[in-house]
């Protein structure tokens, strides 16, 4: 392969040389950039992607329709056809032993080199049954396959830094005192108990955890404590995941959730108001960040790790560093400094975002920029003969909010010593290839990237369509300028009336 990238033969690159690899949750998010990050930058023999059927199209058409988004046009420069070099595994984590072939399992156990157990349902009001089975089952039965492979030298569990969030200061060690119950027992109760009766239970299971996907995520943990020195394994917990930062393209996204939502929110004129304190800290990470740091993970553990075993599984956390942290304030800022410069054609208001720092003030604020507006603008939809849609959104809006509220109202801190030591442990040319020093990224850039990529990737707008969306950004603060006005003349006008009644 003609790459200047593979020709420089780095530590982690010889660690993935014709290595076999399997990874689920491969069509998500960071499924996606990893796989492009390991076939470009490593002589990978072939990956094994867990993938299912999806509306009539097979696992192996969607693995080839995703190969075909821009993410990985730099890739095709490098492997003309990488679908060859993938084999799709028909499988769902929503079914027992991952819904795998008898065939297929037999190939695994007797090929597979390396595991990324990267699946999961991110939704925080997913009912707990079903984040049961995809974030706990799914995640022993592959701990179950893993043990029986023949060449297994690393497996890599993805969790996240907020799946052990009842603890506000967390360390790179496992919280599974706080459960209550280990991850066996809560299988067999689910099994005993069926669908129904476990959500039921959903509240006394879950306790203090403030979402199904939080609890189920810190129990996936245990049960891969659980397998302990058995087999190579280490657990990676990124923050909140976010467009990439530079690898291989500035900016790119294919998801709404979480921060994204806010800002493709607030630039389309409809999200004004959120519960949030500036100063509070802000644990997002770039997505590429998240895939390199994961190939250094599997490098280490099946290394290192696996001639000198810890005690447990190991940890790597991956958020801001301490010398470049990223607050709400921050965000905020550069989130509408760099919006102005790129605005939406087709927004609907004027882009502004308010910080509530009390529920009270936040409930109040909602009123007046969203629920209020939202009867203005469904009743004049409904005067012209056309379905209502604003009271509704914000509805969907509010509720997504209120999932975040605990997030929000703590100031969580994480240890990264493990972190770290691994970037340490690199050589300079993996550094190069496999960045994810938090320490050194610009977050000024970052942002503006990413509100480029949303409005490329998200928004499907062109750079071309710049120009119109700055003219209706100068229409909109004037209006913007004129209701506010209004606004504050009439409350002023009616405080007026009411003091003149009361005294006059």
């Amino acid at each position: 392969m003609q790459n200047n990238v593979l020709e420089m033969d780095t530590k982690i690159q010889n660690f993935f040389r014709n290595k076999k690899v399997f990874i689920t949750g491969g069509t998500g998010f960071l499924g996606k950039v990893f796989i492009e990050k390991l076939l470009r930058t490593t002589d990978v023999e072939r990956i094994y992607v867990l993938a299912r059927a999806k509306r009539g199209t097979t696992a192996t058409d969607r693995m080839a329709q995703i190969l075909k988004d821009p993410l990985f046009e730099k890739l095709h420069t490098v492997r003309s056809d990488p679908m060859k070099y993938i084999k799709t595994i028909e499988g769902d984590c929503t079914l027992p032993k991952l819904g795998i072939s008898p065939e297929d399992r037999k190939e695994l156990i007797e090929q597979v080199d390396v595991v990324f157990h990267c699946a999961a349902t991110v939704r925080f009001n997913e009912p707990l049954s079903n984040a049961t089975q995809i974030n706990v089952a799914a995640t022993r039965d592959m701990l179950d396959m893993a043990k029986e492979m023949k060449n297994l030298k690393s497996f890599v569990h993805v969790s996240s830094a907020f799946a052990n969030c009842v603890v506000i200061d967390a360390e790179e060690k496992f919280y599974t005192q706080h459960l209550g119950i280990t991850s066996d027992k809560l299988l067999d109760l689910k099994d005993k108990l069926g669908k129904i009766a476990f959500d039921a239970m959903e509240k006394e299971l879950v306790g203090k955890y403030p979402n199904t996907y939080c609890y189920t995520k810190s129990v996936a943990e245990e049960a891969v404590q659980q397998v302990g020195n058995s087999i190579p394994i280490c657990i990676f917990r990124p923050g909140i995941i976010l467009a990439t930062s530079e690898d291989p393209i500035p900016g790119w996204i294919d998801n709404l959730y979480g921060p994204n939502s806010i800002v493709y929110g607030c630039a389309y004129g409809v999200l004004r108001v959120m519960y949030a304190r500036p100063n509070q800290n802000a644990a997002y990470v770039p997505v590429d960040y998240c895939a390199n740091m994961m190939m250094a993970c599997a490098w280490e553990t099946a290394t290192t790790v696996i001639q000198n075993p810890p005690k447990e599984p190991r940890i790597y956390t991956l958020v801001p560093h301490k010398t470049n942290e990223l607050d709400w304030g921050t965000f905020k800022h550069y989130a509408v400094e760099h919006g102005f410069k790129m605005p939406l054609p087709n927004m609907i208001w004027y882009p502004i975002l308010l910080f509530a720092e009390t529920y009270i003030g936040y409930k109040l604020l909602t009123l007046i920029y969203h629920t209020l507006p939202g009867y203005l603008i469904d009743f004049v939809l409904l005067l012209m003969g056309k379905p209502t849609r604003m009271t509704k959104t914000y509805k969907k809006i509010h509720t997504q909010c209120s999932m975040l509220r605990y997030f929000l109202a703590f100031d969580f801190t994480f240890d990264m010593t493990n972190c770290y030591n691994l970037w340490d442990s690199m050589s300079a040319e993996d550094k190069k290839i496999y960045n994810f020093d938090m320490s050194k990224l610009d977050w000024s850039r970052y942002f503006y990237d990413d509100l480029k990529g949303m409005r490329r990737f998200i928004a499907k707008e062109d750079p071309k369509s710049i120009p119109q969306g700055m003219k209706m950004l100068r229409i909109f603060r004037t209006l913007n300028f004129i209701v506010h006005a209004l606004f504050i003349g009439g409350m002023l006008w009616l405080t007026w009336s009411l003091l003149k009644y009361i005294f006059l």
